[in-house]
């Protein structure tokens, strides 16, 4: 083994796609229900869903300690691993990037630790990204590099399905919530350059959003070429598919990187119903001659 990657729970890889890729995913912890759980490891996002419906107050999510990435590192290195490259969550909405580092500092197998300032699909193309560049045989210098000037070109967008969760957050108002509600006005947001997720629109209804996805990827398209795109949702499975065949009617071509459920630390502050996705350009990935 010449280096392995390292993500976090936030990255929403399933565990399928962990084992083919060969990416380990450390969670994080989510407190629902008055019971804490280990992300996507000993709850899934489905049965997350149920919890986070059911309880009277929002989930709290914290990141790994140092000690459980100190584990994941040392084991890694006792498999074969010269380096590590680890890709985690907007350092912004989370520590965990914190904890990674001082596990690194304290492990004898060099660490690179990135902040995605991403989340979600968006983090987790970072990752397949990582990986075909590993595959391709590129160093652990060259793949962070990489990692680091793809973050630039990395994009995520998602959509509020209900507000519910923003009120209870204290991120929209209860006035700001019922004009919405009543206007069926949905909250579109994204990542800045520095990994602060903040409204870049609003469309009317889920249709509305499709409509405006389907115009920022023909866009995104016309200015960088064909994306690679990985789709995400809240138990809104109708909405990427819908998503899906707007895109293909408009011609848009893109490369499908999989759909995948957002994990407790996206939905917790989403709720029920999202739409999303992240957007990559292929001509980043190594391609042979």
């Amino acid at each position: 083994m010449s280096f392995a990657i390292v993500v976090d729970s936030v990255a929403d890889l399933s565990e399928e796609e962990c084992a083919r890729f060969g990416i380990t995913s450390v969670p994080l912890s989510v407190e629902v229900g008055g019971e804490t759980f280990k992300d996507q490891a000993e709850i899934s996002s489905e049965e997350f869903y149920d919890k986070m419906i059911a309880s009277d107050t929002l989930p709290k999510s914290s990141q790994p300690s140092p000690s459980e990435f100190m584990d994941i590192y040392n084991a890694l290195a006792s498999e074969g691993a010269d380096e590590i490259i680890a890709i985690h969550i907007a350092a912004v909405l989370s520590g965990t990037s914190e904890s990674s580092n001082l596990a690194a500092n304290q492990v004898e197998v060099p660490v690179e630790v990135i902040d995605s300032f991403n989340a979600c699909s968006g983090q987790g193309l970072l990752a397949l990204f990582a990986c075909e560049m590993r595959d391709a045989g590129a160093s652990a210098q060259e793949c962070a590099q990489a990692i680091k000037d793809a973050r630039a070109h990395t994009r995520f967008f998602i959509a509020c399905g209900t507000l519910d969760n923003l009120l209870a957050g204290g991120r929209l108002s209860a006035e700001e919530v019922d004009a919405a509600t009543l206007l069926d006005i949905k909250p579109m947001m994204s990542f800045d350059e520095r990994g602060v997720l903040k409204a870049f629109d609003k469309a009317k209804g889920m249709n509305g959003v499709i409509k405006k996805y389907v115009e920022k990827l023909k866009a995104i398209t016309e200015e960088e070429g064909i994306q690679r795109v990985r789709f995400c949702h809240t138990r809104n499975e109708k909405g990427v598919e819908k998503l899906k065949r707007a895109l293909e009617q408009a011609g848009i071509d893109y490369i499908d990187c999989g759909t995948c459920s957002c994990g407790a630390t996206v939905s917790t502050h989403l709720g029920m119903g999202a739409l999303g996705m992240g957007v990559i350009p292929d001509s980043l990935f190594p391609h042979k001659e």
